[in-house]
């Protein structure tokens, strides 16, 4: 097994279980100012951590997500590079977003409470962030895409199937702030690539090769 499978294919796995880890020791998964302002008064090292967290993990779904793309890519090559640009696209949304969120525990430390929840309100608001924030679904889409690529490798339509509805439903607990919710998109997400990274791992890469031309 070559060290760029095996980085990949534990980026993969890992990622969702730290999300999950994370969002779950959350103080809050509210974007609401006040909430966030009550997490990193009451609850510091707490939010902190969890975010550090969080963002370890989109880091690694970034980095197996570039590793499934090029794992699908002999058999399924449109899907493969669609997929895997417009699903390393919607993670790069969210890392942006947890880079703004990273300025929160400083804006609570300089300004009174009143000002530090107005700023954090008007971060949230933001034109970059507002615009943004809708288009964290296109990495689902991506997502999917790669996932009816693996069902093509091989891999079995249930944890295709699973790999889909668990990266749907974390986003959706994030749209909502529903903690349960994100907890167990991540939940069901592992459970799906758990059944889906065994069968691309054990199969080498197709690689197409052109026919040489002829005089």
């Amino acid at each position: 097994m070559s060290r760029f499978t095996l980085a990949g294919a534990a980026s993969l796995l890992v990622a969702p279980l730290l999300a999950a880890a994370a969002l779950a020791a959350a103080p809050t998964v509210s974007d609401g100012a006040a909430d966030r302002l009550a997490a990193l008064t009451d609850h510091r090292t707490a939010a902190i951590a969890s975010l550090a967290v969080q963002t370890v993990a989109i880091v690694l779904l970034i980095g197996g997500t570039i590793w499934l793309a090029v794992a699908v890519a002999g058999r399924s090559p449109r899907l493969a590079f669609w997929g895997g640009v417009v699903g390393v696209l919607g993670s790069l949304i969210v890392l942006f977003e947890d880079g703004v969120s990273a300025a929160g525990p400083a804006v609570v430390t300089a300004l009174d409470p009143a000002a530090a929840a107005s700023a954090l309100d008007r971060i949230d608001s933001s034109l970059a962030v507002s615009a943004l924030e809708p288009l964290t679904i296109v990495g689902d889409l991506g997502l999917a895409a790669l996932a009816i690529a693996t069902v093509r490798m091989g891999v079995p339509r249930w944890a295709a199937a699973l790999f889909v509805v668990g990266a749907f439903g974390e986003t959706i607990g994030f749209a909502t702030s529903t903690r349960a919710l994100i907890v167990a998109g991540f939940v069901v997400l592992f459970v799906g690539l758990a059944g889906t990274v065994p069968t691309l791992v054990r199969k080498p890469v197709e690689r197409t090769v052109a026919a040489p031309a002829t005089a």
